[in-house]
């Protein structure tokens, strides 16, 4: 079930990236890593108190955050053009959330996967408390010249550590 909502969250992410760049682009992909925190503290700041979240991806265009509620739901804040979205969605949800104060990464976490993969577009990357003791996990959606996507697990600094196909819903 926990797969299922992570899939589903990444494939959201996904479309809403693919309908924006339908028109082309250039190769140059730049993800929002570098406004996680800002949308973070936005979130905080809007809640009055510090925030859990099930997943936050960064796209070319937009930062999903998805807060766990604690009452067994996620709430979808979107991040775009350097402020939050007045409006919200909430799903139910399971599965593992993470203190946002704890999570720690590199704003160019998601360059040497650019570098080994330069004929590849970058859709998104992905924040989640994957790891086998809840540790936060860091990931870069990329999708592939003929089409298909799959997920790079990096650590904090961008080395690569593995891989994972993507399904869709």
């Amino acid at each position: 079930m926990r797969r299922h909502l992570q899939t589903a969250m990444i494939a959201a992410a996904l479309m809403t990236v693919q309908a924006a760049s339908a028109c082309g682009g250039d190769g140059d992909v730049t993800l929002l890593v570098d406004e996680i925190d800002d949308a973070v503290g936005a979130v905080s700041a809007l809640t009055g108190r510090p925030p859990n979240f099930f997943e936050i991806n960064a796209t070319p265009e937009l930062i999903n955050l998805f807060l766990d509620d604690g009452k067994g739901s996620a709430i979808n804040f979107v991040w775009e053009n350097g402020s939050l979205r007045d409006e919200t969605e909430a799903a139910k949800a399971d599965g593992r959330a993470f203190d946002a104060s704890k999570m720690v990464f590199s704003p160019g976490v998601y360059a040497r996967v650019e570098a080994e993969l330069p004929d590849s577009l970058l859709r998104a990357f992905t924040l989640t408390a994957d790891g086998p003791n809840d540790e936060v996990q860091h990931r870069v959606v990329v999708q592939s010249e003929r089409g298909g996507q799959f997920a790079v697990l990096v650590d904090s600094l961008g080395k690569i550590l593995g891989s994972d196909p993507l399904t869709g819903p």
